[in-house]
């Protein structure tokens, strides 16, 4: 997968979105095949952090036993993507499954991602570099899905909404529209942005959680056989 992204990165699909033909321009978002990876920011998970307390119990417990052990083989597992968020988006991807957390020795006000152990890089570190990343490719829309927020306090989550406010700021669709990309364009908007959480329920320019299609099966014919049955279900092509 990461060398199919490597080779695409310079393939053209940097900018598809403005290469599609007119009869897609009109489409709403959630009608084109958006191409997105799974928990994005795994490329640069931390083997020296502690594990998530919202982990299992014996897996919290044995990362306090030998973390030496434990914390490796965590970090062998939840790495999903060894592309930077840069390289994914040069490589056509524009769905981001952020999954954020508060690191208990940092300050109130840094966030990191984290799947099973925290990231190196801060939720401010990586956002800033998808911003500038737009910044010189203004007909690309990207969809972001911000989850989890362990150990993310109330105030905690106002700090960060006051930041994804002021880093984005016009370029955030509201939730009351129904995104093309002609309608992005004429507006100015980028960013699709989702927060799992209701602290971002009273804001226009944040999207609640989306149904997120996971089959947790390894063998590919299951997957597709749950992915099919929930396009039926949901009444979706």
């Amino acid at each position: 997968m990461a060398e199919a992204l490597r080779s695409r990165a310079g393939s053209g699909c940097t900018d598809w979105m403005s290469q599609l033909p007119p009869q897609l321009l009109d489409v709403p978002l959630w009608d084109l095949a958006i191409p997105g990876s799974h928990d994005t920011m795994t490329y640069c998970l931390d083997q020296h952090s502690p594990v998530l307390r919202s982990e299992p119990r014996i897996l919290v417990m044995l990362d306090h036993i030998a973390p030496c052990v434990t914390r490796p083989c965590v970090k062998k597992w939840a790495t999903t993507q060894d592309l930077s968020i840069s390289s994914q988006l040069d490589a056509g991807i524009r769905f981001l499954d952020l999954r954020i957390a508060h690191k208990k020795k940092d300050s109130k006000q840094t966030f990191r991602f984290a799947h099973g152990i925290y990231s190196l890089l801060t939720v401010k570190e990586v956002l800033t570099e998808v911003a500038h990343w737009l910044e010189h490719h203004t007909k690309e829309v990207v969809i972001i899905a911000l989850s989890a927020f362990d150990d993310v306090s109330p105030a905690q989550h106002n700090n960060l909404i006051g930041f994804l406010m002021q880093l984005f700021g016009k370029k955030l669709c509201p939730k009351s529209e129904t995104p093309s990309l002609r309608a992005c364009w004429k507006r100015g908007y980028q960013v699709i942005l989702s927060y799992a959480d209701p602290s971002g329920s009273r804001h226009e320019k944040l999207w609640p959680e989306w149904d997120y299609w996971w089959a947790n099966e390894s063998d590919p014919n299951l997957v597709i056989s749950y992915l099919e049955h929930k396009k039926k279900k949901a009444g979706r092509p």
